[in-house]
């Protein structure tokens, strides 16, 4: 699949997510809509990215730890990361617990990194993806629970605007 057509298909997915649970209210809860539309976007852009290319010089599997001292593996790993810190902040705002995000982001590498082993697509199955990707989805968690933790606390300890002052009178 190219990155065009997983593109195409992520953004059709989401505007039919996004009207579908709109139209039919459900789920309830807004914000548990927006995360299905942009889930699909994300997950669409990473079967794109992952399936789009070919990599891996055609070894099938690799169980070799990251190599610090080569600046491609460690590009890779940031790379890597960064593509599933999203799935880790959407989780986020699920409020889901921590350890689900852990898990959910090491699942979704492992499926990724298995279809990979036992298809032909060209891709090497990797320890290093594995590690980064799950690092990436709770690095996001943790960041979006931190940017959460530090509004809420600042809007819990922010003065009283005038207009809320100017209503009470």
């Amino acid at each position: 699949m190219s990155f065009g057509t997983a593109l195409i298909t992520g953004v059709i997915g989401s505007l039919l997510i996004a009207i579908v649970t709109w139209a039919l209210s459900r789920p309830r809860r807004a914000r548990q809509r927006v995360v299905a539309a942009l889930g699909w976007l994300w997950a669409a852009g990473v079967v794109g990215l992952t399936f789009g290319t070919k990599s891996g010089a055609g070894q099938a599997f690799n169980m070799a730890l990251l190599d610090l001292g080569n600046p491609a593996d460690r590009i890779d790993f940031l790379l890597n990361m960064t593509m599933f810190a999203p799935a880790g902040i959407l989780l986020s705002v699920l409020r889901v617990r921590f350890r689900f995000a852990l898990l959910g982001g090491a699942l979704a590498s492992l499926v990724i990194e298995a279809i990979q082993y036992v298809s032909d697509s060209g891709r090497t199955a990797d320890i290093n993806d594995l590690l980064s990707n799950t690092a990436g989805c709770v690095l996001g968690y943790l960041c979006a629970g931190m940017i959460t933790e530090v509004m809420a606390h600042h809007a819990a300890t922010a003065p009283t605007s005038y207009v809320d002052r100017a209503r009470r009178h």
